[in-house]
């Protein structure tokens, strides 16, 4: 697993696309730093934070990190040789995904000397509240893990890397986009039981991908939507504004933006929902790898 992961780490440092990436991610959180902290004399190190996720900087960086993770060994025709060394699937898979946590995690880390430049330079006494600081950090470090788990899933899907890439994008723009498209959804009972069977269709769809699974992906549809049937016909009323509260309640970005990285309240359940997504983008990753290694 090691070896995985220090030629993965190798492959991004040793090529252009890593370190034009690291510099990209530094220039922006400096530009934003430089103009929120420093020339407008702002101590509050994660309002620059809140600004560049804003900015959709990390929306736009993060598909051309992890386009290549999986797309390209499959384009290569190197996939099989990998999956043939007497390494579990879900090793060279943590290998890849922390290759690429090392490569995002360099500007990050740079970045996290910031707050404490602004406490050694700040003329006023606690000016600098670097609890609020690093809570920050450390939210959108979360955030980024997230993001990187989902688009090394999306380059898991298919062979050519820029539709790898898209494909990830499009995943970040429909989440970053989530309470507005909530917003537009009428708050009565019917349009949240279609959006729910919809999401149902869906699911079975990401089945049958990642397992090239029939069977399984008719269950999964079948018993859902049964499911929602027979709740609709029990009592509609359940269904009152329910898929724009799950959709705003999901909503990826707002997280970060409106939650406890705002205002400097550390909010374990954030830590779960980023976590959770890692968690399940890198599982999904495993299982779609999975099948090509026994096909």
């Amino acid at each position: 697993m090691f070896a995985i992961y220090k030629r993965e780490l190798r492959s991004y440092l040793c090529g252009m696309i890593g370190c034009v990436l690291v510099a990209i991610i530094l220039a922006f959180l400096g530009f934003f730093v430089t103009v929120m902290n420093i020339s407008g004399q702002q101590p509050h190190f994660e309002y620059s934070l809140i600004t560049a996720v804003s900015f959709w900087v990390f929306i736009l960086v993060i598909p051309f990190v992890t386009m290549r993770s999986i797309a390209e060994e499959r384009h290569a025709k190197t996939e099989q040789l990998l999956l043939s060394l007497p390494i579990p699937t879900h090793k060279i898979v943590l290998a890849k995904y922390l290759a690429m946590l090392t490569l995002v995690g360099i500007p990050m880390v740079i970045s996290a000397s910031y707050p404490l430049l602004f406490s050694l330079f700040s003329q006023t006494e606690d000016a600098v509240n670097l609890a609020t600081a690093y809570n920050g950090w450390f939210m959108l470090c979360l955030m980024l893990a997230a993001m990187v788990a989902i688009g090394m899933f999306a380059s898991s899907l298919v062979e050519n890397q820029i539709i790898a890439a898209l494909i990830a994008a499009g995943i970040f723009f429909a989440m970053f986009f989530m309470n507005t498209i909530a917003a537009v959804i009428p708050y009565t009972s019917l349009p949240s039981f279609i959006a729910l069977l919809i999401c149902a269709v869906l699911l079975g769809v990401i089945v049958l991908v990642v397992t090239k699974n029939s069977t399984a992906a008719c269950i999964v549809t079948g018993v859902i939507s049964v499911v929602l049937i027979g709740l609709y016909l029990y009592d509609a009323s359940l269904f009152w504004n329910l898929f724009p509260e799950i959709l705003s309640s999901l909503a990826f970005f707002d997280v970060f933006m409106n939650g406890g990285a705002y205002i400097g309240a550390f909010d374990l359940t954030n830590v779960v929902y980023y976590v959770s997504f890692a968690a399940v983008a890198v599982f999904l990753t495993v299982e779609s790898v999975e099948r090509r290694r026994y096909n």
